[in-house]
């Protein structure tokens, strides 16, 4: 009993308390006979089923149990009604019959099989797949002929799924009208499917003759049926037999009616299906070998863009298999000698229903752009490949991305066409306008990663023409920085959710004890911008001068966020024009600093409900800022900034705020001359003993 209760982990212990099971009455089967393991495989508890199959494991491996013993058991218990016995008894049966040869024994349980493959209960059905394959790894492809009739018979049967029909009863109302959704109703079809794919591993490379036009046939219509869970064993199935099938037969036969297979499953909107599909696209390249060249116009684009997928299995696997495709020379090459097909593949994403979709083609796009073309100065061997039809297909394809339904694709597009005006300027120049005044407005957007972001993709306009907007931009940044002073007092705000969870969904930000939540925000509606709930629209019509809280549901522009997006503007620009080498570098640096007064100002008021996020935000770019402007530039507005960062700094209510102007203040002590900060603290009111001792 001891040892019962000592090897139970701490969960399954809370799991049996709920049910009113002790740990100590689930027994060990320690030194057990096969009778009592045999017991303990037909148990109504999970956990007793596999204490017992671990005991026979065991015993097995130590030649502690008869082998007629265990035959005779396990054909006995798979004739009982329970569908616990069932299961344990398929179960022992693999175990058994990977420990020792017995023709017989394994005769005796294929002639079970027809029946046990459409046992009502799926863990029965789902347990014999295990046995299917050790038999096919002892006798090979007569196990698989003399069933396969049965297991793909019932695959065709099943395909098409109908309601169990039930008597009525006279007596009674009639019962309202059934329906099935996707994921029920299909029976054994699921678990059939396993089967064939158990058999082709069992069978190994003595499986390819059977690989036909018949077979690919019916994997291809369960690869499109409408089960995901079907489509997903279809494309695991697809991969075992890429596996197991001659490289000649591979290529002469397989590859090109599966190629297509491959290419719509790695499309699929169901993650499980497109990473069973992932797994079935590498085994395909992986089989083709040296002429896989001949199928990447099918498959090389969504090859790549799967490598951004949000769902992390997804992505992870398909990073590994695009170095494995691609080698130490990297996928660039592969990319431009297959370039329209990859354009046409991340166009067509761009374009799906799905929004990780099209933030994931997105991404692939500003790859193309920042790390594949180069600049004009500093071109790759690759951009003679970036023909002016070429740039202009993406950057259409970019500009719609930049006006999508859902901000987390706006937040990429946003930054790829920061990448395109730096790589192509000249083909970007009819799209100047355009451009900044999105990104001008994407920087008073209530997401605040796309002002932050969107601040940063204008620089880099900024950076490429200079001539061009700086005037403009920083016109409208002294235009728009101080509109917080008219901000109303009830404020909004959405960053009361982190900018991205799972599949792009907000999730709540965790709250620290001392904040207290707004009754006027509590209880409500929330929506989700980058969800597929509760709009299914791809793109929409802004509404003039609203943001982006709800694609279906516009809410006013914060005039807060506004000046914020200018925050980060006017930082990104100072930065730039630091590293500079034009003649007008001071001239541009003395007009950054005349806006220091705005931003003081903006930095100061607290009349707003959600003003410790501004000010929060100024703090993490004040030291970037002042070091980008210079001491001399910084000094004559240092008091009045100096003010607010110190009140920031005291306060205890917002714990992020009070830290990040501690981080300004310790930011300027390093920077500053101590003479000039305790004269600016002597202005501003300040003791200068206590800063500087802070």
């Amino acid at each position: 009993a001891d040892e019962s209760v000592s090897s139970c982990p701490t969960g399954c212990r809370a799991a049996l308390a709920m049910e009113g099971i002790h740990p100590a009455s689930i027994p060990s089967f320690a030194n057990a006979t096969i009778q009592e393991v045999f017991e303990g495989l037909r148990d109504f508890r999970n956990l007793t089923r596999d204490r017992a199959l671990e005991a026979l494991r065991k015993g097995l491996s130590a030649g502690q149990f008869e082998q007629a013993a265990v035959e005779a058991s396990v054909l006995s218990v798979l004739a009982a009604e329970s569908w616990e016995a069932r299961q344990g008894a398929l179960c022992a049966a693999a175990e058994a019959l990977k420990v020792w040869d017995r023709p017989d024994f394994r005769s005796a349980l294929l002639r079970l099989v027809p029946r046990l493959l459409v046992d009502t209960e799926y863990r029965v059905r789902k347990a014999v797949a295990p046995v299917l394959k050790e038999c096919c790894s002892r006798d090979g492809l007569s196990v698989f002929d003399s069933l396969s009739g049965v297991v793909l018979g019932d695959i065709r049967d099943k395909f098409r799924r109908t309601l169990e029909e039930k008597e009525e009863d006279p007596n009674l109302p009639p019962a309202p009208p059934s329906f099935l959704p996707d994921t029920e109703g299909w029976r054994s079809l699921e678990t059939s499917m396993s089967a064939l794919e158990s058999m082709m591993q069992g069978c190994g490379a003595a499986f390819t003759p059977r690989i036909d036009r018949a077979m690919l046939d019916l994997l291809a219509e369960c690869s499109r049926h409408t089960n995901r869970f079907v489509r997903e064993y279809a494309y695991f199935a697809l991969k075992n037999a890429f596996d197991v099938c001659s490289q000649d037969a591979f290529l002469e036969s397989v590859a090109p009616i599966t190629v297509g297979l491959v290419q719509a499953g790695i499309r699929d909107n169901w993650s499980q299906v497109r990473y069973a599909a992932s797994v079935a696209a590498r085994a395909f390249v992986q089989k083709a070998g040296e002429h896989q060249d001949r199928f990447f116009p099918e498959l090389l684009g969504n090859m790549c863009l799967n490598r951004h997928y949000v769902a992390e299995g997804v992505r992870l696997y398909s990073q590994d298999t695009w170095r494995l495709v691609c080698g130490p020379q990297g996928g660039a090459r592969l990319l431009v000698a297959h370039f329209d097909t990859v354009l046409d593949a991340y166009i067509a994403a761009a374009e799906a229903p799905n929004h990780a979709v099209r933030e994931a083609a997105c991404h692939c796009i500003a790859e193309l752009g920042s790390r594949v073309a180069g600049s004009p100065t500093t071109p790759t061997v690759h951009r003679e490949h970036f023909t002016h039809p070429r740039v202009q297909r993406l950057l259409q394809t970019l500009l719609a991305s930049f006006q999508d339904e859902s901000w987390p694709v706006r937040d990429v597009a946003s930054t790829a066409l920061g990448h395109f005006v730096t790589a192509f300027p000249v083909d970007c120049e009819d799209y100047r306008a355009q451009l900044t005044d999105l990104w001008f407005e994407q920087m008073a957007d209530n997401i605040p990663s796309l002002r932050r972001n969107g601040a940063a993709a204008l620089a880099m306009a900024v950076g490429t023409w200079t001539d061009q907007l700086w005037d403009d931009v920083t016109a409208r940044l002294a235009k728009t920085l101080p509109s917080v002073v008219d901000q109303p007092e009830k404020s909004e705000v959405f960053a009361d959710y982190t900018p991205s969870g799972p599949f792009s969904v907000p999730r709540p930000k965790p709250a620290s004890f001392e904040d207290k939540p707004d009754p006027e925000f509590m209880d409500q509606t929330m929506y989700s911008c980058g969800s597929v709930a509760p709009k299914t629209f791809k793109r929409r019509q802004r509404v003039k001068d609203s943001g982006c809280m709800n694609c279906a549901n516009e809410q006013p522009k914060q005039l807060w966020e506004s000046s914020e997006g200018m925050v980060h503007l006017l930082a990104d620009l100072a930065m730039l024009n630091e590293a500079s080498q034009e003649t007008a570098r001071e001239a541009r640096a003395i007009g950054l600093a005349g806006l220091l007064p705005a931003l003081a100002s903006a930095f100061g008021c607290s009349h707003y409900r959600h003003h410790h996020l501004l000010k929060q935000r100024v703090c993490e770019r004040l030291p970037g800022l002042s070091t980008a402007l210079g001491s001399q530039r910084l000094l004559p507005h240092l008091p009045v900034l100096l003010k607010v960062v110190a009140e920031c700094a005291a306060q205890d209510t917002h714990h992020a705020l009070r830290e990040g102007a501690k981080a300004v203040l310790i930011a300027w002590q390093r920077q500053l001359p101590s003479s000039d900060l305790e004269a600016a603290c002597r202005t501003a009111g300040l003791d200068p003993k206590a800063f500087l001792a802070a």
